[in-house]
């Protein structure tokens, strides 16, 4: 009986039949694929070309375990339903994919535990580095976990302690915020309150930046700064609070994107007309800073570029580990339709609160100076 060789066409194409095909070794067939130096052009064409012929694809999960590399980079974001953290990740993306790395995205959903959890779980994935964008900077789970790790870890917007070999991509939020502040000074404003979040580099950034808008006008700081979540919820009540006041604010800045749905719920509740009653600036643009009416002027940053900036300064690292020093990235103020000079009632009532401070302490003063 003749034997049957019909089983030969469905054998499983293996890296053999591409060397075959190609009339090279096995060994270079393997380095070109892996992606390793050494090929020359016209030899890893030729490997090219045939492993596409015969629809062989290699299996990089088990290259990777063998180089001790899994071509894949963790990443754990605080809040990924955040548009300004999706434009990151984004930007990440772009340039790993290109160099032939996955991202695996992690999720903490602000809770400095689930940080730590989310990083260890990617450890244990043995990915080849980490992006990081925790809650906090100093919960003890996260910073533990990030001792933990040998892989290059790259921080965003964060810093941390210096015993902890991190690298650190920053945007510059003291320039951003600054100069938002100082155009609202110079548009007559005085009582400015400043909504933030936790207590992170960007929370600190932003409110030395607006003292320093005080400052460099020369003028007495009359900042009122609202700390709690970035959250519409903490949005609303910030406003709330704030325009409640005896001394409110005649502008308001928020200190996140995720802020301004509940500011501006308690804007419209109370029948407010920005850039007339009150003045209002967010940081970080979305949609809705865009197409609301009028138009809310926004401290600007461009978050895909951080994303890129990350990849790029992880990347580096994985190839050459050494000492890098921090990037940091630019912010800018775009003023729009919310934010404009104080309104003339609001003048009158802000020179009507100051003249009677001002006759209450020469009061005080006289009476001192009787006795």
């Amino acid at each position: 009986m003749s034997k049957d060789t019909s089983d030969d066409s469905r054998a499983p194409t293996g890296i053999k039949a591409v060397a075959a095909l190609a009339g090279v070794g096995i060994a270079s067939v393997s380095r070109v694929l892996s992606g390793q130096p050494g090929s020359s052009p016209q030899l890893t064409q030729r490997v090219l070309d045939a492993a596409r012929q015969l629809g062989y694809a290699p299996n990089a999960l088990a290259q990777g375990l063998r180089r001790r590399a899994t071509r894949s980079i963790g990443f754990v974001g605080s809040d990924i339903t955040n548009p300004l953290i999706a434009s990151i990740v984004s930007g990440t993306e772009s340039v790993l994919s290109v160099a032939g790395f996955s991202v695996l995205l992690t999720n903490s959903g602000g809770v400095p535990s689930v940080d730590a959890e989310r990083i260890e779980v990617l450890l244990q994935r043995q990915v080849d580095g980490l992006i990081v964008l925790p809650a906090l900077e100093d919960d003890p789970a996260t910073l533990a976990a990030l001792r933990n790790t040998k892989a290059p870890v790259v921080l965003i917007d964060r810093t941390l302690p210096p015993d902890i070999r991190a690298h650190y991509v920053l945007s510059d939020h003291y320039r951003g915020v600054g100069d938002a502040a100082r155009y609202l000074l110079t548009a007559g404003h005085r009582r400015i309150g400043l909504v933030v979040g936790r207590d992170v580099r960007p929370t600190r950034e932003r409110i030395r930046a607006v003292e320093g808008a005080y400052d460099s006008l020369g003028l007495a700081r009359e900042l009122r700064v609202h700390r709690g979540t970035l959250s519409p919820e903490h949005g609303e009540a910030a406003l709330d609070d704030l325009l409640n006041a005896a001394d409110a604010p005649s502008a308001i800045m928020l200190g996140g994107n995720q802020l301004l749905e509940g500011a501006l719920a308690a804007v419209h509740r109370r029948g407010l007309q920005l850039g007339k009653d009150l003045s209002l600036v967010c940081c970080d643009d979305v949609p809705l800073s865009r197409f609301h009416q009028p138009p809310i002027a926004t401290v600007m940053r461009d978050a895909t570029l951080l994303g890129q900036r990350a990849a790029q300064l992880l990347l580096a690292q994985i190839a050459a580990p050494g000492a890098s020093e921090p990037v940091t990235l630019p912010t800018w103020f775009e003023a729009r339709g919310s934010c404009a000079p104080l309104h003339a009632s609001l003048r009158a009532a802000v020179d009507g609160v100051k003249h009677k401070r001002t006759s209450s302490s020469s009061s005080r003063n006289a009476d001192v100076t009787h006795e």
